[in-house]
């Protein structure tokens, strides 16, 4: 989001809605204003990375349980397949 404020108040709404992008963009844009002499706003910067990360990690996970579960269905289709394609053509054979 193009954020035309940036103030602290703006950047706490946004983290507790779970706009944790949108809120580090507000709280990095805060810190380098005030060069680095702010402790809660360089805190609240780490924390929004920190966050940040936990999430990409766990929608990452996320995506490789649904292939994984995607992989097994196709495999165990796969398997029922052929051995539906064996039998017919066991049976197709013995006319």
């Amino acid at each position: 989001m193009a954020h035309r404020y940036h103030t602290r108040e703006l950047a706490k709404a946004y983290e507790a809605q779970g706009y944790y992008r949108d809120a580090l963009d507000i709280y990095s844009r805060l810190d380098q204003k005030l060069q680095g002499t702010d402790s809660a706003v360089q805190a609240a910067c780490r924390r929004l990375e920190n966050r940040l990360a936990e999430t990409e990690s766990r929608n990452r996970e996320t995506r490789l349980t649904g292939l994984f579960e995607k992989w097994f269905t196709l495999l165990w289709t796969s398997h029922h397949l052929t051995t539906l394609n064996h039998l017919m053509s066991q049976t197709g054979s013995r006319k």
